[in-house]
């Protein structure tokens, strides 16, 4: 049996960004914290399958809008739900809106802003190296703005039989979940144990045929009744 105190190995990190000082910087950001580790930096999206087979990241971190192969086609080249598979998340810019919900739909865990508080890029990277989706209150309230300026009639309609399919307690976590709360937070907003909000979040993703949170956010924000 492992010893409790035997050090953890670090999350592996790749950052794909075709800009140079951009990713630097990132990559400098991400080194300051002890349990993470930048093991490569790609400028396009054609470098990232090689990279996925020779570094194993664990978590992807990668630009929206990128010349060529963009940060969409990079989500959707990767083996989601396969053993070992990296989990996506993206930076992006305010004007980006459309390039974002589609790679949210093509599996991407969360995003963050380019201009997101230093401290919110690194614990968005923890959160999703530990499965969880991310997305901060300030990006939730991006999405929630794109969603509802990019949705159809079709696409509320369908978000709302969604929601019928709830339980009073599952709506309530998937409305409060629209906010960008983590699961900590929606425990103590509700005065429920954390494991009452993976679970009811998890029985909802799995009634809506999803795969994350941030796809979650997507559809409620689509409904108009967050």
């Amino acid at each position: 049996m492992p010893r409790s105190d035997q050090p953890t190995s670090p999350t592996r990190v790749l950052v794909v960004d075709d800009d140079a000082l951009a990713a630097a910087g990132i990559t400098a950001l991400l080194g300051t914290a002890d349990d993470l580790l930048v093991v490569g930096r790609c400028s396009d999206g054609y470098q990232v399958a090689h990279a996925i087979r020779s570094l194993t990241p664990d978590v992807i971190l990668c630009d929206v809008r990128m010349p060529g192969m963009d940060g969409v086609a990079v989500v959707r080249s990767v083996p989601h739900g396969q053993p070992g598979a990296p989990r996506v998340l993206m930076m992006t810019a305010f004007d980006e809106d459309g390039q974002v919900l589609e790679a949210v739909a093509a599996g991407a865990v969360g995003f963050l802003l380019k201009d997101e508080d230093p401290r919110r890029i690194i614990d968005a990277v923890r959160h999703v190296a530990a499965g969880d989706a991310a997305f901060s209150p300030r990006a939730a309230r991006q999405l929630t703005h794109w969603v509802q300026d990019s949705h159809s009639a079709d696409a509320r309609r369908d978000a709302l039989e969604k929601l019928s399919l709830l339980t009073d307690r599952e709506l309530d976590f998937a409305r409060a979940l629209v906010t960008g709360a983590s699961d900590a937070e929606l425990a103590a907003q509700f005065f429920v144990a954390e494991t009452t909000v993976k679970s009811a979040l998890s029985a909802i993703k799995t009634k809506w045929g999803i795969r994350n949170r941030t796809q979650l956010a997507v559809i409620v924000a689509r409904s108009g009744v967050a």
